[in-house]
């Protein structure tokens, strides 16, 4: 069921998880916030898709815990509008093809 509806799917906005390698996988073009993991090491691969770090010294620790100062700031340093210009500039390339 999550690879049809993933395969539908226009873009999918994610985190590194498992529906992100599926959406991958069937050609959905994702946008993935990577923070404690590496897009080097797990993806997702291919050109179509975006990936968005915030580039803090401590990323990736491949922690499940933070322990840094501030909490999760690999994540919360990544702007919405970063998120929000990512996922337009996605989208636009899908309705170009």
């Amino acid at each position: 069921l999550l690879p049809a509806l993933l395969k539908s799917a226009a873009l999918l906005l994610t985190n590194d998880s498992g529906p992100m390698h599926v959406a991958a996988a069937v050609g959905t073009p994702v946008v993935a916030l990577f923070g404690p993991t590496s897009p080097m090491r797990t993806g997702p691969y291919g050109k179509q898709h975006r990936v968005l770090t915030s580039g803090v010294p401590c990323s990736p620790c491949f922690s499940r815990w933070c322990h840094n100062r501030i909490q999760i700031e690999c994540l919360t340093n990544i702007a919405p509008e970063q998120v929000l210009e990512a996922v337009r500039a996605q989208l636009a390339l899908r309705l170009a093809r």
